[in-house]
């Protein structure tokens, strides 16, 4: 039987379906192999709002609704004081201090005695919504987009009077600040500019003549390797994700994500969560909006989801912060840490890969059989059942179409085929096995076959399984 290739990520178009191809709370690694994201353990519950997460001093921080706490590695918690605002934080640290910044509000330093100072009633000091560190100094983005200010050297509280420099090749309102190789970024509306500290006085920060980056910034900015990620656009453009790569910010969205970004305003994609781990030694940023959750690996997207009440919602992953060689959240009230598990917060997740096989001369075809090695590694926690009922999978913006399926509560995994890549009918069941089975090949072969088809034939692999969902190939027998 020949091997179908699975998708990479999420491509395709969404007025020609065949070409869609998408991956559910599982990635490709770029050998050909489908693995399982990470789950999420709870810890504790806060029962507050995560509002931001940060590692200063040794020490993991949250601040949830108006307070900062600081967390062990048990998931029990101490409070250390209040922190104004609803808004999610902003933070840098230095040598001597953390700041913490309330974006459009105000701003508090954090010593390593857990001593909180609100500075944003000091002389100079205005709103702000970006803050980095760079060579013991604090530089601030205001909220208005005036030029950037920053405080004196070990002194994240002390800003003098002179201490203002603006961007100023385009004038563009400035939007945030990020330290990269000891490099300052200030990107604004419509670009980013590049700035040195030579040390001089009264303005240490000199630009860096020609070094331009035309996109603007809108929200979502993450460290990655060396460069960052961003939401953003070209001016005059859509949205689109970028990265910085020498100079440029190559686009680094496609298509279908596009279209997600298209669904939001501008306001609310510069309130995006956006972060950054290491699993199973592969290195993955995550982008989670109001409605939707993607991950990026190797330049390759794919879906993430919790099911809530057996529907599927934006990912609960939070905020996550790597801290004691764990990988901490900071999520609806919850503390938890990043898993070998299936579960998020003890809700199921859906494995779910999308792909189909085409016919180039569009001819009739059928399907006599199909094969799948699949490889179960590690279960959280027993047998656990598969969601029964009615369950509507896909997004909002069409990439995969609604449709109600009904799934037993056998330990299996699903089969649905399509004739568009839009519409599924009934699913086909395979037993997984029992736990300790690592390493099996299912196989779907009815009487009759699968199906006959013109020109193309689409595929969805589903699961809820607690166990580690890995594959790396599916074969299928065409006539």
């Amino acid at each position: 039987m020949p091997v179908i290739p699975f998708p990479v990520g999420v491509e395709g178009i969404e007025h020609l379906p065949h070409t869609r191809r998408s991956l559910t709370n599982c990635f490709n690694n770029g050998a050909g192999q489908i693995l399982s994201r990470p789950g999420i353990d709870r810890l504790n519950t806060t029962g507050k709002v995560a509002r931001g997460q940060f590692v200063w001093s040794g020490s993991l921080y949250q601040v949830v609704s108006q307070t900062l706490i600081k967390v062990r590695t048990d998931g029990s918690f101490s409070d250390v004081g209040a922190i104004t605002g609803n808004a999610n934080i902003v933070t840098a640290v230095g040598f001597n201090h953390a700041v913490i910044l309330v974006p459009g509000g105000d701003i508090f330093t954090l010593d390593a005695a857990d001593t909180i100072t609100l500075i944003s009633g000091n002389a100079n000091f205005v709103p702000s919504d970006s803050v980095a560190h760079i060579n013991g100094r604090f530089v601030y983005i205001p909220t208005d987009g005036d030029p950037a200010y920053f405080s004196d050297v070990g002194a994240a509280g002390t800003v003098q009077g002179v201490s203002f420099f603006d961007a100023e090749e385009l004038p563009d309102k400035n939007e945030v600040t990020f330290n990269l190789n000891n490099t300052l970024y200030i990107g604004g509306t419509d670009s980013f500019e590049l700035f040195r500290d030579t040390g001089s006085a009264p303005n240490p920060f000199q630009r860096l003549s020609g070094a331009r980056i035309s996109a603007g910034y809108i929200g979502g900015l993450i460290a990655f390797d060396q460069t960052f990620f961003f939401i953003g656009r070209l001016k005059d453009q859509s949205f689109g994700i970028f990265g910085i790569a020498q100079g440029n910010a190559p686009k680094l969205s496609n298509e279908p994500i596009d279209l997600i970004l298209s669904e939001y305003t501008e306001s609310e994609l510069a309130t995006s969560v956006t972060n950054r781990f290491v699993w199973r030694g592969y290195d993955i940023v995550t982008f989670t909006l109001k409605r939707h959750s993607f991950g990026l690996f190797n330049g390759q997207w794919f879906f993430l989801d919790t099911l809530i009440d057996n529907k599927p919602a934006p990912w609960k992953g939070g905020f996550i912060t790597q801290f004691g060689g764990t990988y901490f959240t900071a999520s609806e009230g919850n503390i938890g840490k990043l898993v070998r598990g299936n579960q998020d917060y003890g809700n199921p997740i859906s494995k779910i890969i999308d792909f189909g096989f085409e016919q180039a001369d569009g001819d009739y075809f059928s399907c006599q059989e199909l094969g799948m090695s699949i490889s179960q590694g590690y279960t959280s926690g027993g047998i656990g059942g598969i969601i029964g009922g009615g369950f509507s999978t896909g997004f909002s913006n069409g990439f995969n179409k609604s449709t109600e399926i009904s799934y037993p509560k056998e330990r299996t995994v699903g089969l649905f085929m399509s004739r568009d890549n839009v519409l599924y009918g009934n699913g086909v069941y395979r037993n997984i096995g029992h736990i300790g089975e690592y390493s099996q090949i299912l196989e779907w072969n009815l009487p009759g076959g699968l199906g006959s088809y013109q020109g193309f034939m689409g595929f969805r692999i589903y699961t809820t399984q607690d166990v580690e969902f890995n594959t790396d190939r599916i074969n299928a027998s065409f006539r």
